[in-house]
């Protein structure tokens, strides 16, 4: 599996986006702080994800979040592209497209890294994450599994297999600036 991440706009059309609501002031918002707000501005920023060979599962969890990402997904229509005599099924490996925007990527985090979600889901965001870390490292911080986004409630019906405290220990709290 490979995972890329480009950025489809920049710092800059945040900051109109600010600056529209600022009556003529000149906005010098960083994308942390804007990440932070979580105020309408940050949906300027977007980008461009490639996920190639993911299980097709992990695509369909995926392809559930709609609101500010737009996916593009390899199709297994056996009448066109998939030789009709191979398996396809829902290990298959996929090609997954996003053009998603920071805040929809925070959202889709808060529930595709959360360990109630299935373990190569997780993995994949997390694989995600990392790869957002090298082209925006100020954002990548504020993609975190709900729990610690809530600051340690968790609001499944029952907790996690790792439990709430190492979910908690394993990720630096960006609201707070420091380890849970």
């Amino acid at each position: 599996m490979n995972v890329t991440v480009r950025k489809a706009t920049d710092v800059d059309l945040v900051r109109w986006g600010c600056e529209m609501t600022m009556h003529g002031q000149t906005s010098k918002v960083s994308i942390g702080k804007m990440a932070r707000a979580e105020h309408s501005p940050l949906r300027c920023l977007m980008y461009q994800v490639e996920l190639q060979g993911i299980p097709s599962f992990v695509s369909t969890h995926l392809v559930r979040h709609k609101v500010g990402v737009e996916h593009f997904v390899k199709s297994m229509r056996d009448d066109l592209y998939v030789d009709p005599t191979a398996v396809v099924d829902r290990n298959t490996p996929v090609n997954h497209g996003m053009l998603i925007n920071a805040q929809a990527l925070i959202q889709m985090a808060r529930k595709r890294l959360c360990f109630k979600s299935h373990a190569k889901t997780v993995g994949v965001l997390r694989k995600l994450r990392r790869a957002l870390e090298r082209v925006e490292p100020e954002l990548a911080p504020f993609l975190v599994p709900e729990c610690v986004y809530r600051g340690g409630m968790c609001p499944e019906f029952r907790e996690c297999k790792p439990r709430l405290s190492n979910v908690l220990s394993a990720y630096v709290n960006p609201y707070e600036g420091e380890r849970q």
